[in-house]
């Protein structure tokens, strides 16, 4: 069997590998049968034959096998993609039809749709199955949290007007949704989370986070910005968190700077038309008195560059901070 997990919504198909992989290792627990290769680890090191031969292997262990396969049409090389095209496409029955053999392709992809390999991952009248994983919203985005709940705490102890607020706080980013709703759930210990515990709790997460590292950078101040990110790394938050927080917040600057200098909008219309919360939008509007709207867009622009090699394994997260802050 063939497994292709994609899509720009890395959190869930992560979430969808990880489910596939304890699945797996109930059934084998000495993991003898789990085989990982990961296209954005040690770049130059040649994979395919490593590939083909771990494929070609049987497990003496125990029958069942799940290889997983990461980035290999994002960070591998031509040569390698062409040797893993042409062994799939000789041997696709023989794997098809191979019910003690998984294998899992794994990739944050975008633009690929022409690339030959994700053509032939995402083929009709194949029997390769496929998920693309798409930034959710709406309706859609609420059913997944409430789902989350339920999986992590048995219970979604929440109302409507909570969830659209909590949504309208974090956005679309379903890791920074995933750690708030935790914080959430361990604050209200079992008890319906109300719409204040949102304000309180979400919106102290925001200002101490992300705000004041925002003002530090504008302020040419990199020093504190540094060490205001290594204050949150050294009490174990996630960079990987941070950084989409990061984002998120330019995200919010550059449309609260667009309807505020190009359209006029006082705040009231801007909170109306960006659905953002007022409290987002009034910090927001004090932010960008130190930026222009080229300087907004510069800064996104190089947010997203770093994302992009953090997406492809060219930069950790760590660093991807570090040189966002220091190259400003």
């Amino acid at each position: 069997m063939i497994i292709f997990l994609y899509g720009e919504d890395a959190f869930r198909s992560n979430l969808k590998l990880r489910a596939l992989k304890d699945k797996f290792l109930l059934s084998d627990t000495s993991a003898s049968g789990l085989s990982v290769l990961d296209y954005g680890e040690k770049p130059g090191e040649t994979k395919d034959i490593k590939l083909i031969d771990i494929l070609e292997s049987a497990n003496l262990l125990s029958p069942k096998r799940l290889v997983i396969i990461k980035r290999i049409i994002a960070q591998g090389s031509k040569e390698e993609q062409e040797n893993i095209l042409a062994y799939l496409k000789k041997k696709q029955k023989k794997i098809e039809g191979d019910r003690d053999l998984v294998i899992v392709f794994w990739e944050e992809i975008l633009n690929q749709k022409k690339n030959a390999l994700f053509q032939f991952l995402t083929a009709e009248k194949t029997e390769i199955k496929q998920q693309e994983f798409t930034k959710l919203s709406g309706a859609k985005l609420e059913q997944w949290v409430l789902k989350r709940m339920q999986e992590l705490f048995g219970r979604a102890n929440i109302s409507q007007k909570t969830l659209e607020k909590l949504i309208i706080f974090c956005g679309q980013d379903t890791r920074i949704l995933n750690n708030e709703i935790g914080k959430l759930a361990n604050f209200c210990d079992q008890k319906t989370i109300q719409e204040k515990d949102v304000e309180e709790l979400v919106q102290a997460a925001l200002a101490g986070n992300i705000f004041s590292i925002i003002d530090a950078v504008a302020e040419g101040r990199k020093k504190d910005a540094l060490l205001l990110v290594h204050q949150h790394l050294s009490k174990g938050e996630d960079p990987f968190y941070l950084f989409s927080m990061l984002v998120y917040q330019l995200r919010n600057l550059l449309k609260v700077a667009d309807l505020k200098e190009n359209f006029s909008y006082p705040e009231r219309e801007i909170i109306r038309v960006s659905q953002m919360h007022p409290f987002i939008v009034r910090k927001s509007l004090n932010q960008i008195r130190n930026f222009t709207f080229v300087q907004l867009a510069k800064l996104y622009q190089k947010l997203s560059q770093l994302d992009v090699m953090m997406k492809t394994g060219k930069v950790g997260a760590e660093l991807a901070l570090d040189k966002f802050i220091a190259e400003m």
